[in-house]
């Protein structure tokens, strides 16, 4: 219908409300009942966070402080007022949700620390997988699909090693939660609007899902958008005032930026970030090759026969997908990004995540729009057997990729030692964790146990 000044009062609502509806469907009536629905989402959840923390990558993570999660987010927790520290960016950025959760892990005793950030970072994963598997029913009718898309959350190959149960590379999964709770129609408002504020506070990235929130705010149940805008307010008022150090100087190269593009996303995607260290020196450029088809047909597939709704998906989808990978190797490029490095795409593995799940998105999509014809059923079981394939290969890597396990100083080791210094009359405790080379001290008042959890969150020297 075309607007016009002539038309009554309320008309030009009306039809953007009837676009938005195009574009932000209802989901389909649930068959189940309530009582078999919330058990099912129980179950999810308890199996993902298993898997998370009890596969062998995931149990090093409960005794071993991953990077920020120690040398930032707990020593500041430790060390400044709450206030101070849950507004206070870092690395050009804000990282609220982190710092929120140190705030509650400085209150355990400091013997739980790595352990207390994993779990809490298991846990947040696991939800992000639920809200995708609940916000997809309004865009996919197949449920294999819609429980393929929530378990790469927490299956996927990029997601094994450096992502894996702590809070400093959380926001990628956080992106990819948002990007479904503002689809999400008939969302608990309350904890998917904290939810939604969280996110767009913690990660520099929410800008691209501003777009879906202003869609989203022409319904009803504008709580969700109104609180992912305060947070991408908020979160554009510091970044530019943030101060923020490089990881280097060397020149982009946009050639080699294109060239990693395609194989942290596509390639990435379909054989985790382990593998492409091995298949790229093989066989050059043919990987990718075979994985642009493979995401390419069911992406075309997708934008033929598609619905509005689905056909914008597919498109925002992948658009987000190269947009996120672009502007991460761009921003933070340097040497060891090349794809002629030694590791190819395992330094800064964190960047394939929301880009691969961005991609996987348009894919679910491409395959649930193929039409029901009977040579289109061929193609519509290959495609879906590609998808279980890449879940199953997920869960096999996840169990064997020895690399992903941390075997540096445990953690119990490093607050030992850290003890001992201070018993010895030092004035600081020194805690080596994760990586290598990472470490930080706290002041003794902090570290001796007679201090307690209680005099952990008293204000720095």
């Amino acid at each position: 219908m075309t607007v016009t000044d002539e038309e009554p009062p309320g008309t030009r609502g009306t039809a953007w409300r009837g676009w938005a509806d195009g574009l932000l469907p209802e989901p389909a009536p649930v068959a189940a009942s309530r009582a078999r629905t919330a058990t099912g989402y129980a179950l999810g959840f308890a199996a993902a966070v298993a898997f998370l923390l009890l596969t062998p990558a995931g149990r090093a993570r409960l005794d071993h402080l991953w990077a920020e999660d120690g040398a930032r987010f707990a020593l500041d927790a430790v060390t400044a007022s709450p206030w101070s520290n849950l507004v206070d960016p870092y690395g050009g950025y804000l990282h609220t949700l982190p710092r929120l959760v140190a705030e509650l892990v400085a209150l355990l005793p400091l013997e739980w620390t790595a352990a207390g950030f994993a779990v809490s970072a298991a846990v947040l994963r696991a939800a992000v997988a639920l809200i995708s598997f609940a916000a997809s029913r309004a865009y996919l009718r197949s449920t294999p699909l819609r429980f393929a898309l929530a378990a790469l959350v927490v299956v996927l190959p990029a997601g094994n090693s450096e992502p894996l149960n702590n809070m400093t590379n959380l926001h990628w999964f956080l992106l990819y939660g948002a990007f479904w709770a503002l689809l999400w129609r008939d969302a608990p408002r309350v904890p998917v609007a904290v939810f939604v504020f969280l996110t767009a506070v913690s990660s520099p990235l929410v800008f691209v899902l501003v777009p879906v929130a202003l869609v989203r705010l022409v319904r009803p149940r504008r709580e969700v958008p109104v609180a992912f805008l305060a947070g991408v307010v908020a979160q554009g008022l510091v970044m530019p005032f943030a101060q923020r150090t490089p990881y280097s100087h060397d020149l982009v190269d946009p050639a080699q930026v294109a060239l990693a593009s395609l194989l942290r996303v596509p390639v990435v995607a379909f054989t985790g970030s382990e593998q492409v260290a091995r298949i790229y020196p093989e066989h050059g450029n043919l990987p990718i090759l075979a994985a642009l088809v493979l995401a390419a047909v069911p992406v075309a597939a997708g934008l033929r026969w598609g619905d509005r709704a689905g056909r914008l998906l597919v498109l925002f989808s992948v658009a987000c997908s190269a947009l996120l990978i672009v502007v991460s190797l761009t921003a933070n490029w340097s040497a060891v990004l090349q794809v002629q490095h030694p590791l190819v795409v395992m330094a800064a593995q964190r960047y394939s995540i929301a880009p691969c799940l961005f991609l996987f998105v348009a894919i679910a999509v491409g395959l649930d729009a193929v039409p029901a014809r009977r040579w289109e059923r061929w193609s519509v079981a290959a495609g879906r057997a590609v998808i279980g394939l890449v879940v199953a290969a997920s869960v096999v890597l996840h169990l064997r990729e020895g690399a992903a396990v941390l075997t540096g100083v445990p953690w119990g080791d490093s607050v030992a030692a850290a003890r001992a210094q201070c018993a010895a009359g030092g004035p600081v405790g020194r805690f080596a964790h994760e990586p290598g080379d990472w470490f930080f001290e706290l002041p003794c008042r902090h570290v001796l146990p007679v201090d307690g959890p209680a005099a952990r969150g008293s204000s720095a020297d």
